[in-house]
C-alpha cells in the first residue's frame, strides 16, 4: 500500500451507525472499518465492472485480468464462477466493437 491521504467525506447517519457496528464487531476503530469497507466495495464493483466490459467484448480475458490484479488463469477462473463464456469466435467479437474485422481473424480461433 503507498502512502495514506486523509479524505474527508460526509454520510447519512443511518450509515455511520452502520460502520460503527461494523467497526465494534471486528474490533477495528472507525477509519480503519471504512478503509476495509471501501476496499472491499471498490474490488467488487470494479469486478462488476471488469467482468460487463469482458461481456461487451470491450475488454480481453488478459486485460480484465490485469485490471482487478489477477492472473490470467485466475480471470478465467472468474469468467466460469459467473456463467461467462470465453470469447471463442474473434469475428463475434471484432463485430461487438463495430470493427472492420481483419482477413486473417475471418474463423474461428482455435484455442
Amino acid at each position: 500500500m503507498g502512502p495514506i491521504r486523509r479524505v474527508n467525506t460526509t454520510m447519512p447517519e443511518s450509515l455511520l451507525k452502520k460502520v460503527d457496528l461494523y467497526s465494534q464487531l471486528n474490533l477495528e476503530d472507525r477509519a480503519t472499518a471504512i478503509r476495509q469497507l471501501v476496499a472491499e466495495g471498490l474490488r467488487v464493483k470494479l469486478q462488476e465492472t471488469v467482468l460487463d466490459q469482458y461481456r461487451k467484448a470491450k475488454i480481453t480475458l488478459r486485460q480484465g485480468a490485469e485490471l482487478l490484479g489477477i492472473t490470467y488463469l485466475e480471470m478465467n477462473e472468474l469468467l466460469r464462477e459467473n456463467h461467462i463464456p470465453l470469447v471463442r469466435d474473434v469475428t463475434a467479437a471484432f463485430r461487438a466493437k463495430n470493427v472492420k474485422v481483419p482477413p486473417r481473424t475471418q474463423r474461428k480461433a482455435r484455442f
